[in-house]
């Protein structure tokens, strides 16, 4: 093995480790996403069409988790070593492009950012399924810009291999998560910019984007059949509803908390189902919403240019900051005097003018690498800005951040010797200081979740398994070992919510009072009284005043 590989499997090998030090911080499921990926994986693993039921999630990520928990029967454990081999191979090809430009040395840096960085940390310890997309996209990518450079020498039937694995490798990204299709235009983009470079005539242009379409389409059609037949409707996803109700009613700043439950919680008039059909359980339950994306912008457009407008300047003014250095920036505009000096803001920011000068070189040095770039984050940056911006949006293109700050690294005229080494200094502390702030918030938590732990053992061990609960997140859903999520409804009416129930044949309400208090405030009063069409079933309570309450629905 040459040495060059061995060094690079040995930083795979100690940062590895570096991760699975941090697995205790997801001993109890946290996440609410999370349920889901393990629900199907669950149906899965027993060979169950159940598996591919979730309309709102894709199921590829459940796949591997549902093989590895056939040899050890603990989905959630199962689920982590998924994530390591998944994060080494997003190591592999992050490793292999960025060769491509940067110097070796570079390139071993580049890989270790990435094991190092907060935002990467935070998904690989949890259930996500950016933990399958992120090597997806990079491999991708990585095909792409083979293809791309090799094009001129290869004969079309490689070129016609590559763009039928390019087709298949973004049919994978779509089986995670439907919003992949919105890449189907980057690879347009990609051609068509050959065509204008004439490295390719109108005639193989022509041949390569039909094959690609088609590939594309053949690749993912049985699940499309698959979803048809629980939708009744041909087309790529089902998210509309629910995202064009969130855009329309989540705050324009920041992600509002009491707007987004209504987004994806409201009932319909005849209280029986959500009206964004957002999270019922495994049966699909269609929107109510009626509208397309066409009349929504038209509905107000002035309301709609101002989303649009604030969502791009909360993209580049928060999100893809914290998705490049997490949340240590912040320090300094906070109430701790120890950070709120200039010194420690210009220290924060040197990262993010590092990577400015990076692209600055890169377009100048590396336009096929630029251009490659850009043609996949502009359909993200113009999709995703017409809803709501999330940092996990964006994630799949922190590599390339890296590859390029490293690139701006890379080709800054040192002229004093511990000049790089500040530079590499500065990132790695903001690294660091971004993941402590990460461990105190995930450790500060474990004692609320442990009490939602334990009432979901207390049902799974004095209850049938085939119970249905309704709660806001479902983690004592996971626990008591039921397969089947109702997300409560938002509403400030507990006769709504009874309605609801029966109606849906749930058996049990969980009330949380640090869910309530945050998304159902006005049904406080039901963490000290019985609600009447309800039975207490159980108490949980800890020395944090943290109630979790399982009421029965009398039928």
């Amino acid at each position: 093995m040459k040495k060059k590989h061995i060094i690079f499997w040995l930083i795979c090998i100690l940062w590895t480790l570096y991760h699975t030090s941090f697995f205790h911080l997801n001993d109890i499921l946290k996440v609410a996403d999370s349920f889901a990926y393990l629900q199907m994986s669950y149906f899965l693993e027993h060979f169950s069409q159940k598996g591919l039921w979730s309309w709102w999630f894709g199921f590829l990520y459940s796949l591997p988790i549902a093989f590895t928990n056939l040899l050890i029967w603990n989905d959630l454990l199962a689920a982590k070593i998924v994530n390591l081999v998944l994060l080494n191979i997003s190591a592999l090809l992050l490793w292999k492009i960025s060769k491509k430009i940067l110097s070796q040395n570079f390139a071993y840096f580049t890989v270790i950012l990435f094991f190092l960085s907060p935002t990467f940390l935070h998904f690989n310890i949890h259930i996500l399924s950016e933990n399958i997309y992120i090597p997806l996209f990079l491999g991708l990518f990585l095909l792409t810009l083979n293809f791309t450079e090799k094009l001129d020498r290869i004969h079309i039937r490689v070129q016609i291999k590559y763009t039928v694995t390019i087709a298949c490798l973004l049919g994978l990204m779509y089986l995670t998560r439907a919003e992949a299709f919105i890449y189907l235009g980057s690879i347009w983009v990609i051609t068509l910019w050959l065509l204008v470079q004439k490295k390719l005539s109108f005639q193989r242009f022509f041949t390569l984007w039909g094959v690609f379409f088609l590939s594309f389409f053949l690749f993912i059609s049985p699940y499309l059949f698959h979803l048809h037949t629980i939708t009744g409707e041909w087309w790529l996803t089902n998210k509309w509803a629910s995202n064009l109700r969130q855009a329309e009613l989540r705050g324009q700043e920041k992600m509002d908390d009491a707007w987004f439950e209504r987004a994806v919680a409201e009932l319909t008039p005849d209280k029986h189902h959500l009206i964004a059909g957002f999270a019922g359980g495994m049966k699909y339950n269609p929107p109510q919403i009626e509208g397309t994306l066409w009349e929504f912008i038209l509905k107000d457009r002035k309301a709609f240019i101002v989303r649009v407008i604030t969502n791009q300047k909360k993209l580049f003014s928060r999100n893809l900051p914290e998705v490049f250095l997490g949340k240590a920036p912040q320090l300094y505009f906070s109430n701790d005097s120890r950070f709120s000096h200039i010194p420690f803001l210009i220290f924060s920011l040197l990262p993010l003018l590092i990577l400015l000068y990076g692209t600055y070189k890169i377009f100048r040095e590396q336009k096929l690498f630029l251009w490659l770039s850009l043609s996949f984050f502009l359909p993200a940056f113009m999709f995703f800005t017409l809803f709501f911006t999330l940092n996990r949006y964006f994630l799949i293109f922190l590599p390339l951040f890296l590859i390029i700050f490293c690139y701006g690294l890379q080709n800054i005229e040192y002229k004093k010797k511990y000049t790089l080494p500040l530079f590499i200094g500065n990132i790695i502390i903001i690294f660091l200081l971004s993941t402590l702030i990460y461990y105190n918030i995930e450790s500060s938590d474990d004692e609320y979740y442990s009490l939602k732990k334990d009432a979901g053992e207390w049902l799974k061990n004095n209850t049938s398994w085939e119970i249905k609960l309704m709660e806001r997140f479902p983690i004592v859903t996971y626990y008591s070992w039921s397969k089947t999520r109702f997300i409560t409804p938002y509403t400030n009416n507990i006769d709504d919510i009874y309605e609801y129930g029966i109606y849906n044949g749930i058996d049990i309400l969980v009330i949380d009072s640090m869910d309530f208090k945050t998304y159902r405030p006005e049904l406080l009063e039901y963490l000290d009284k019985t609600p009447e069409n309800f039975l207490l079933l159980k108490l949980f309570e800890n020395n944090l005043w943290q109630k979790v309450i399982l009421y029965s629905l009398k039928k």
